[in-house]
């Protein structure tokens, strides 16, 4: 088992409407274990969750470097959509994939995977909603709230955040998969 206190693992959000349960259970449930997390957007604006929480991003995706974090998570909510074909979001989430580092997303934030072209046979939980991209993809759709499947750590949308966080933690404590 891998020791996870002191590590760091980035967050990355939409800077409008992100779901802020998505955010805020993962964030707190990695840091109660001792990860230090950091929340990554496209700018270092502030952002704004569909509920009213505000964030102000440590960095901009174009200064996000995978090698200095375990891990990536995807949040979810509306405003994620409009990142789904985010190029420079594909290249680094490629980036932590050839590092064989585990890659979660939640919610809506599963389409960016799909878009990237990673979900190819891959197992993975999805917002209902968002079936069509998902399978078009080559996913394999669980009816799960939440999958691990190779790298990747997939979940439906807040209703499971605890699950999925926790499915995170333990494929963050796995050695071989790291």
């Amino acid at each position: 088992m891998r020791q996870l206190a002191g590590k760091n693992v980035v967050f990355f959000i939409s800077e409008l409407q992100f779901h802020d349960q998505e955010y805020l259970i993962p964030k707190n449930i990695l840091e109660k274990a001792g990860i230090k997390v950091f929340t990554s957007s496209l700018t270092n604006n502030l952002a704004f969750g569909q509920y009213g929480l505000k964030i102000k991003p440590e960095m901009i995706l174009a200064n996000l470097h995978s090698e200095n974090f375990l891990s990536i998570v995807l949040v979810g909510g509306k405003g994620i959509k409009s990142l789904w074909n985010e190029k420079l979001l594909h290249k680094i989430i490629r980036e932590f994939y050839q590092q064989k580092k585990p890659i979660a997303a939640i919610c809506s934030a599963v389409g960016i995977l799909a878009n990237a072209g990673l979900l190819k046979g891959k197992k993975v939980a999805f917002y209902k909603e968002d079936k069509e991209i998902i399978e078009s993809s080559g996913a394999i759709l669980s009816e799960n709230d939440c999958e691990a499947d190779d790298l990747f750590v997939t979940a439906s949308g807040p209703e499971s955040a605890k699950a999925f966080s926790q499915l995170l933690l333990e494929r963050l404590s796995l050695e071989k998969s790291l």
